[in-house]
């Protein structure tokens, strides 16, 4: 929980408030996130700073825990020490600041990036680092391909390639829509964009992953694409059509779909 409140976006000064129906949604989704996820949310918190302060980032294993996403500290400082060992952060001096959550001092250290570390963060901020999961651009509330997504495309995916698929209300979190979209974008492997319903928001989450360079994998109800097709810009792109009662044929399909574009080979 620590880490999910810990990265709220807070651009407007909103407070989190927690209610029954977030912590529901937050335990039936609660998980920290592997090492690759962890060491890309430090590099991010450094690079920020740096960008916006010219100064060193002063490290406290108690905040940068929870902000990385680490089980606890010593993983944290173990992590710190890897991306030192690795050059791609480097300490620039020892130093002590008041303890902002009580009496007393933090000591700790200044560190700031590498030239290896730089190229990391811009490399992070492209979307050229991908997580391990996909990301779903779909019509919400719509029963059949809400059924679908969940009883078809989500544990296909899965079981066939190890790879999780979310959308954005699998992201238990507040915070200012377009940028939560962006990020899950941004570092995701894929993108699966159901067109089924020519919803502008899932043409819109092609575009931004299309832009960023992403594998992005068009899908769409078989009837509909025959009758009617998609968009002139994506109708010649590979679509993985899906009806009802046909999802074996599909998951396979899709599974080979998004190996080819992996190179999962």
């Amino acid at each position: 929980m620590s880490y999910q409140v810990r990265t709220l976006d807070r651009s407007k000064g909103e407070m989190l408030l927690i209610t029954t129906e977030w912590i529901e949604h937050f335990l039936a989704t609660a998980r920290l996130p592997g090492v690759t996820v962890q060491v890309a949310n430090f590099i991010r918190a450094v690079g920020d700073h740096q960008s916006e302060t010219g100064e060193g980032y002063f490290v406290d294993g108690v905040t940068d825990t929870a902000l990385v996403g680490s089980f606890n500290k010593d993983s944290f400082h173990q992590l710190f020490d890897q991306l030192r060992q690795r050059g791609l952060v480097t300490v620039i001096k020892s130093e002590s600041r008041p303890n902002p959550r009580g009496s007393g001092t933090l000591t700790g250290s200044l560190c700031g990036l590498t030239l290896d570390g730089w190229e990391k963060y811009e490399n992070e901020r492209r979307g050229k680092i991908a997580g391990k999961y996909g990301f779903l651009a779909m019509k919400f509330e719509d029963p059949e391909l809400e059924e679908f997504a969940k009883d078809t495309i989500k544990p296909g995916v899965k079981a066939a390639l190890g790879y999780d698929v979310v959308d954005v209300r699998n992201v238990a979190r507040a915070g200012i829509i377009d940028n939560i979209l962006r990020e899950q974008i941004r570092d995701a492997a894929f993108v699966l964009v159901d067109l089924t319903h020519d919803n502008y928001g899932a043409y819109w989450e092609a575009g931004y992953a299309e832009g960023l360079g992403k594998p992005v994998i068009y899908l769409c109800k078989r009837s509909k694409f025959k009758d009617a097709s998609t968009h002139f810009d994506t109708n010649h792109c590979t679509t993985v059509q899906w009806e009802i009662g046909g999802g074996e044929a599909f998951s396979a399909e899709l599974a080979a779909t998004i190996r080819r574009s992996l190179t999962l080979f």
